[in-house]
Parts: C-alpha cells; structure tokens; sequence
C-alpha cells in the first residue's frame, strides 16, 4: 500500500487563515485565545510585551479622559490636578517608564472622581479602550514589583497590530478519525495584521495562498467611533471594509479612495468567508440603552440583544454576493468557550469544503510516485 511523504502530507492539510476586520475588532484577542485553548504557550518576550502594554493602555486611557473631561468642560478637583496634568503630558505616551504603586492609587483616586466619572458615562462619543474599566480595576496589581501577566491580562492586554508585526501563529491541532494517507495533524496558521486604515493597503501582501477569512466585528461598535477618525462610526466602517472584501461595495454613497480599496470578488471568489460579530457582553448591556436606530435608522425592533444581533447579521449577509455562503458565530472574544465552538465549527467546515480537493491532491501525489517508481498498473514491467 503505498502512501506520500509526511511532509508533503502535511503541506496538504495546512490552512492559512486570514483575521481581518476594522480596529479594534478583537482580532488579537482571539488569536491570544486559540493560542491559550491549543496550548501554544507564550514566550518571556511576549510576557513582557504584556506588561509593558498593560501599563501603557492603563496610561492611554487616562489620558484620553482626562482630555475629555476637559472639552466637556468637566472640572477636575484640586486634589487630583497633579495627577491629570502628569497624565496629561505628552511625553508620557512615549517612554516605557512602568506605573509605581504610588501612581497606581493616584489613577484610581482620579478615576473616581466626579468629572472622570461623567466622562467615561459619554464614553459612545469618543474613543476609548473597550478595557479601560478593567486597567483601572487591576492597575495597582500591574505596578507591584514582582507582577507577570496571567492568562486573562494576555488576553485583555492591547498592542496595536501593525504591519511590522503582524502575528503569525501556527495551531497544530489533532486530526479526529483520521484515515490513511491523512496526517496526525493539522495545521492552521492563522495571521493578524492590523486593522486601521493606514494598515490596511498591507493587507493585499498576506492574500497569497490564503485558505479562509475570518473577518471580526465589534457589536458595540454601533454605538462607538474610530481611533483614527472621530466622525466614523465603526459599525458603519466595519460594514463598509466587510463589502470591500467580498467583493460588494455602493461608492455612490461614500467614495473611496484608490489606495483603500480592495478587490474582493476576483481574490476570493472561491474563498470561505467567516463571519465572527464579537463583543457580544459590551453589546448586551449597551442595547438596553442606547437603541440600534441610533446607527440603523430601518432598524424597527427592540431594544433585545439577540432581535439586534439578527437585524445586524442581516446587513452583513446584504454585503455578499448572492451565491456566497456565510457563517456567522456571536462571540464574547474575552470568553475562551466562545472562541473555541466558534473555531471548532469553522475548522469542521474548512475540512468538509476542502477535504474533496486534498484527496484529488493525494491521487494525483500517488500516482506521479508510482510513475517515478516505474509502476504501472495493468503493465508488466521486466
């Protein structure tokens, strides 16, 4: 019974992944995710990276509400000027000098007071960090001398993807009722690259050999603007981005520039195409307050999560060609359980869609491996 090289074998079952979406979506949470449920674990650097990232978004949120505070014209008490103006200061974004256990109580003394209070309850109308309340509820933590990140700050933690370090992680995962001629293994090697506009022209240099797309949502973005644009609401981009890559897209309505635009229907045409709407916790308690008719004026429901989620499923559904399938999963990119059905049922899919094309592969492997051996069938060869 002959059968191909293991390695050759293993190139077939290699899936590269592609998670795109807007800013702030959750792409790089969900990759901490995958790599924490396939025990990939992180490395010292990654560690420290974590550390020094967690400190600087506790800083960066500060920042930004305090600046806030001030166009909102929010008084901020004697007793916490110090610490808003040492926030406050520009130079502060720019070094890696970690938070003392000193500065730690300052930032939640600030953080309690009155105008910090009333400009993070009008937080839908600026940017901030989805995580700002937890920075602040562990800050004292992360400045104790002997802190190291545990799973949960990995996950929490921001860093801006950028093209210079897009991530690139490699999930060999357990090949379930596997036959012959198929690998104990498979590989899924999933890329994050980053999602503000200026990253996004990189996007077009990881489309080579790409074997699905799971593109990334933030629910709450209905209610939230941009990092890089103060005027654009993020569901509205992200709807915009989500046309641009299937290959829908209405310029009629907002003319896109040449160097943004990306060309979906040729590059992906045959492409499977996951749709992951995150943030769901942040969405739950938002939609009892803030109506999806703020954004979506057509939407004429309740103000219920799950009537919400189905009218948003359906936008995005409006943004594919007809003949495209699409899944689409509501997560909770913060909960592990989440992450992993919603894998496990695109990793069901991806075999069921690609498996018929491995095993032509596999025939045709077998067959040049007979030729080179000189055995041909029905041949007698002396």
């Amino acid at each position: 019974q002959q059968s191909i090289p293991q390695h050759r074998l293993e190139a077939l079952y290699t899936f590269k992944l592609l998670l795109l979406g807007p800013g702030e979506s959750g792409k790089s949470t969900v990759l901490k995710q995958l790599k924490s449920i396939y025990n990939v674990k992180p490395t010292p650097l990654e560690l420290e990276e974590c550390k020094k990232a967690l400190h600087q978004n506790t800083l960066e949120c500060m920042k930004v509400l305090c600046d806030e505070a001030d166009m909102f014209g929010y008084k901020i008490g004697e007793e916490n000027k110090e610490t808003s103006a040492w926030l406050q200061d520009e130079d502060l974004q720019y070094n890696d000098d970690l938070i003392t256990p000193e500065q730690a109580k300052a930032i939640q003394a600030l953080f309690k007071s009155k105008a910090i209070q009333d400009t993070f309850a009008r937080r839908d109308e600026y940017w901030l960090l989805d995580a700002c309340q937890y920075y602040i509820d562990h800050v004292e933590r992360f400045a104790e001398k002997d802190f190291s990140p545990d799973e949960v700050d990995l996950v929490m933690c921001r860093i801006r993807t950028t093209g210079r370090n897009s991530l690139e992680t490699k999930l060999k995962v357990n090949f379930q009722g596997r036959t012959e001629n198929e690998p104990e293994k498979i590989t899924y090697e999933v890329v994050d690259v980053g999602g503000q506009r200026n990253e996004r022209k990189k996007w077009i240099k990881m489309f080579s050999d790409v074997k699905a797309i799971i593109f990334l949502v933030n629910l709450a973005g209905y209610n939230q603007v941009l990092f890089e644009d103060k005027h654009r609401n993020r569901m509205a981009e992200a709807l915009e981005v989500f046309g641009q890559i299937t290959g829908w897209r209405d310029e009629s309505k907002r003319p896109i520039k040449k160097k943004n635009v990306i060309q979906g229907s040729d590059i992906f045409k045959n492409v499977p195409i996951y749709l992951l709407l995150n943030k769901k916790d942040i969405f739950e308690t938002m939609i009892h307050k803030v109506g999806l008719n703020k954004t979506f004026p057509d939407y004429k429901g309740a103000n219920k999560c799950d009537q919400a989620i189905e009218f948003i499923k359906k936008k995005f559904r409006e943004k594919c060609p007809p003949e495209k399938e699409l899944l689409v999963w509501d997560i909770t990119g913060v909960a592990r359980f989440d992450v992993k059905n919603a894998f496990r049922a695109i990793e069901k899919d991806l075999l069921k869609k690609y498996k018929p094309r491995i095993k032509e592969e596999v025939k045709k492997a077998l067959a040049e491996q007979r030729k080179a051996n000189g055995i041909n069938t029905g041949c007698a060869i002396s």
